[in-house]
């Protein structure tokens, strides 16, 4: 069963039909029969703290799924049990740092996959990366698009799959704005924040929640956020 909080369009309302471009944040969690295998090394091992799909692509004529995923973590356990998925045709690990690296994988596209992205495969919908992989089965992600759109997606969403609406409202980002000048542990503070509810109005989440995800002290995680949001002020005013 699809179970989705609230009613897509109940929620969004007739006050948004003449806004062209609304999202939502959903957290959707796959029950634990369906998780890929490098999802599930995240909750049976600590080895792998925060994991992000940043882009994705199909071949259509060869059913290959090519994609990249930004992980946090330890770099030997996560390459050993990627060697040893069925459906892995081939992938290359770049490192960024002692514990970020880049892996882009190529492998066999299942039926699972493709009723999952064609749930979301629709002309006034889509998906905005990147997507976040955390542990238990839980997938983090923004879509934007039109209310009737949204509102088909949890009929056409393979079963297995719980769905709930963190967030509803107006999407309103500027691509590149704020890409530059932060270390990728701002940005992954940055990103948590955001995920928990730190930056929510009224806020939802607190510092602790941010340092949990991020597995560091709270006045580590504090000082990450001061030091990003210092950066993106003074980048906005220059």
């Amino acid at each position: 069963m699809h179970e989705l909080s609230y009613t897509l369009v109940s929620l969004f309302g007739s006050r948004f039909q003449n806004s062209p471009v609304r999202y939502l944040r959903l957290e959707i969690q796959y029950a634990l029969e369906y998780q890929r295998p490098m999802h599930r090394l995240m909750t049976e091992s600590d080895a792998i703290k925060r994991e992000w799909l940043v882009t994705w692509k199909v071949g259509v004529e060869d059913g290959i799924a090519y994609t990249l995923f930004y992980v946090v973590g330890d770099r030997e356990p996560y390459e050993s049990a990627l060697s040893g998925v069925e459906t892995m045709e081939s992938y290359d690990i770049t490192p960024v740092r002692d514990e970020a690296f880049y892996a882009f994988i190529r492998g066999q596209e299942t039926d699972r996959s493709r009723q999952f992205y064609t749930a979301f495969e629709q002309p006034t919908l889509m998906i905005v990366p990147p997507v976040a992989y955390r542990p238990h089965g839980i997938v983090l992600f923004d879509v934007v698009g039109e209310p009737a759109a949204l509102e088909q997606v949890r009929s056409a969403l393979p079963d297995g799959i719980s769905v709930n609406v963190r967030k509803i409202g107006e999407y309103d980002a500027s691509p590149g704005t704020f890409a530059t000048g932060l270390t990728s542990r701002q940005r992954e503070a940055l990103t948590v924040g955001r995920e928990v509810g730190y930056y929510d109005v009224p806020r939802n989440g607190s510092v602790e929640d941010v340092a949990k995800e991020l597995g560091c002290a709270p006045s580590t995680a504090s000082n990450h956020l001061r030091k990003a949001e210092a950066r993106l002020v003074e980048r906005t005013f220059k």
